[in-house]
């Protein structure tokens, strides 16, 4: 899943870098931007349920921060992380395994 998801943050990075390319200035795709392109209703459902529900400053700095937030970023590090606390440790025996 993690490589999935790595892989989606590096083609979000082409495509913004060949919108950027063909337009001549730079683009970049955000969070808010896909999830009205992909669900046009979830934007708007997922605001009023985090009013109704939590406190303003839920909203106003945290999640709309992280829906500004460019998708390659958000899938890169998601991925990454996903990748790393799936990396299995050896425990220490005193050699190093083979």
């Amino acid at each position: 899943m993690g490589l999935v998801l790595l892989a989606g943050g590096f083609v979000g990075l082409v495509i913004d870098g060949t919108r950027s390319l063909a337009g001549g200035s730079l683009y970049m795709t955000t969070l808010g931007t896909a999830v009205q392109a992909l669900w046009p209703m979830a934007y708007q459902t997922l605001r009023a349920t985090v009013l109704a529900h939590f406190p303003t400053f839920v909203w106003d700095p945290l999640l709309a921060l992280l829906l500004l937030t460019p998708v390659s970023v958000v899938l890169c590090g998601v991925g990454a992380l996903f990748i790393l606390l799936s990396h299995k440790h050896h425990a220490a025996t005193g050699y190093l395994p083979e």
